[in-house]
């Protein structure tokens, strides 16, 4: 959550027709869509079991989860890039 902080207020401070917002954009949707994948990951196998089957639940979870590593490592590739070809939130700025 500090990182989601961190995060958007180095994303206001971005140039918004930059080559490094349009990065900044996409790693912000798929750490999202990670973070839901690992909500649902921890809910359904607590709340579906009973409509679905407790072992197809874990293993929706299961599957839930594997998708949402999958997404966080896109997302970290994403986030590296922003750091190390852009400087966002490195004392100075190479070129955004």
């Amino acid at each position: 959550m500090l990182a989601m902080v961190a995060g958007l207020l180095e994303l206001r401070l971005t140039d918004s027709r930059s080559e490094a917002m349009r990065i900044a954009t996409w790693h912000l949707m798929v750490m999202a869509t990670a973070w839901v994948c690992f909500l649902l990951a921890l809910a359904l196998p607590i709340s579906a079991g009973a409509a679905m089957g407790p072992s197809t639940a874990q293993l929706a979870g299961a599957a839930s989860a594997g998708v949402g590593c999958l997404l966080m490592s896109a997302g970290g590739w994403l986030g590296g890039r922003l750091v190390y070809e852009f400087g966002i939130g490195a004392k100075s700025r190479a070129k955004s």
